[in-house]
């Protein structure tokens, strides 16, 4: 079996790597579903009240640190294994800490190709024979790469554990890189690059839009590469790559399910304990520069729904100086949109009909700077830049107007509730431990989250919007259809090479105090 694409396997709101549903499809979701697993976020039309916590107790320590287990093998590989006895299965994933972000603008693509070529074999386990076992043993498998990491899963009955170690473990070392398979595979990710980028408008918009909105980070380079960097790309490439980044060192495995910690060390032991680590080079930095202008872009498209998508320059947990900043930007991504009682929905969609439909998102946990993103769809009559306008309204109505208790109350019980029900698979525990730890935090922040959010006070979710809020820091895209279209504004499909219109508004250029590690 040829495995051609990612597939999602768990949804978590506070984990989005692009920006949440706007109607049935946005910008986002159509770049997500192009090369990545992207998590997916919770249907947002009925608020989550307390009552909602019947079956699933959100105070519940079922899936806490209190039940986990990591050690650090002497060849660096990190092992983080989590009890769950409900049902007799294992989910076990491989992250290594590289992504689209380590590469360079001349060799995009590179992650995403290796990740297709880690199903072509090993000297042990030759051609497609990996797939094929993996289906005897009633197991399931496939891989996701993004722009900070690559990840491989195996899900199996328990009793099937020591089969994904090995296979796993022989691959971190001995993958066989062949022409005869990389030039058909090579292929297959060309086709998948014209089917869910370059024929869909909105993604193509959104690839341009992040160059733009990350104009110094390498997060600006879409995970599945640039044609022409795809079209160029050789095995000898792959193969150095995979011996920088495909070792113990550089990974992180998780493990969860109907196992005992004792007994898992021993099989990892057994599998890892003897692949030699390499010394593994410095990450490119991924931080971006905040309040450096505004920026605005217009693309015209073959859609038939115009779109504006504003997307503020933020820090992250990772970066933020002041952590409670970003903490508190989530919070103000659930007061705008969180539910039929959110504002963007309540004021803009259902009370003035302005818009057709609203989303944010805010990544909470990206390694790196974050985008605090709107989606918005204006309302038949009504234009793109009026639905900026009005959204630019809320956003300086939420920096000065009073949050009630009742609705800081609401606000934290979803983001509570849309944590815990996310968890309740193993394969959403695996996904959250996992992506926590390649973007340098720790897995143990998901059980502090709760208590942190509930400690943040209106006044501090308010500086934050203050500062981080602001038009010298904000991206604008408008995606407007065809017939309004000059030429220099239209995205040829054929050529992918004809830039979108932009007009910056220029700052001096200078990192933000509250950012981690800045550089002039």
């Amino acid at each position: 079996m040829q495995r051609t694409t990612s597939r999602p396997i768990f949804t978590v709101r506070l984990l989005p790597l692009l920006i949440a549903t706007v109607l049935t499809t946005t910008l986002s979701t159509a770049y997500a579903n192009s090369v990545e697993v992207t998590p997916s976020v919770t249907p947002k039309n009925q608020d989550l009240q307390a009552t909602t916590a019947t079956t699933h107790d959100l105070n519940s320590n079922s899936t806490s640190n209190s039940n986990t287990y990591e050690e650090v093998l002497p060849n660096g590989l990190k092992v983080i294994i989590r009890e769950d006895h409900r049902t007799p299965v294992v989910m076990t994933q491989l992250w290594y800490k590289v992504g689209s972000s380590d590469e360079t603008a001349d060799e995009t693509g590179l992650s995403h190709a290796l990740e297709h070529m880690m199903f072509k074999g090993t000297t042990k386990i030759p051609n497609d024979e990996y797939t094929r076992i993996n289906t005897r043993f009633g197991g399931e498998t496939n891989a996701f790469t993004t722009a900070n990491y690559t990840g491989y899963y195996q899900l199996y009955p328990a009793s099937r554990l020591g089969l994904a170690l090995e296979m796993e473990a022989d691959r971190m070392q001995n993958l066989q890189l062949k022409e005869s398979d990389f030039t058909p595979e090579m292929q297959v990710i060309m086709e998948e690059r014209r089917m869910r980028t370059d024929d869909n408008p909105q993604a193509l918009a959104y690839e341009r839009f992040k160059s733009m909105a990350y104009p110094t980070s390498p997060l600006r380079y879409p995970v599945i590469g640039y044609m022409k960097n795809l079209q160029k790309l050789k095995l000898d490439a792959l193969k150095r790559w995979y011996q920088t980044w495909y070792t113990p060192n550089n990974a992180v495995l998780v493990i969860v399910g109907d196992v005992q910690p004792h007994d898992v060390m021993a099989q990892v032991k057994q599998y890892f304990g003897s692949v030699p680590k390499r010394p593994v080079p410095e990450r490119p930095d991924v931080d971006e520069f905040l309040h450096t202008g505004e920026r605005n872009v217009t693309i015209h498209a073959a859609v038939q729904v115009p779109t504006v998508l504003l997307a503020w320059n933020v820090p992250s947990l990772s970066t933020a100086t002041n952590k409670d900043d970003a903490y508190a930007l989530s919070l103000a991504s659930e007061v705008l949109d969180g539910g039929l009682s959110a504002h963007l929905e309540k004021r803009l969609v259902r009370e003035q009909r302005l818009l057709a439909g609203v989303s944010t998102n805010y990544d909470l946990f990206a390694r790196g700077g974050s985008l605090f993103s709107i989606s918005a769809v204006p309302e038949q009559g009504h234009t793109l830049e009026e639905a900026r306008a009005v959204v630019l309204k809320e956003i300086e109505k939420l920096k000065t107007e009073t949050i009630t208790a009742d609705e800081m109350a609401r606000v934290k019980i979803n983001q509570r509730a849309e944590m815990t029900f996310n968890q309740d698979s193993i394969s959403g525990q695996a996904q959250l431990i996992g992506a926590l730890e390649v973007s340098d935090l720790s897995y143990k922040l998901a059980d502090e989250l709760p208590e942190k959010l509930n400690s943040l006070s209106v006044q501090t979710v308010q500086d934050a919007a203050k500062r981080y809020l602001t038009l010298d820091s904000l991206s604008t895209l408008y995606l407007r259809p065809l017939e309004q279209a000059t030429d220099h504004t239209k995205i040829d499909r054929r050529t992918n090479e004809q830039p979108a219109q932009s007009q910056t508004k220029p700052l001096p250029k200078k990192k933000n105090s509250s950012k981690v590690g800045a550089q002039s």
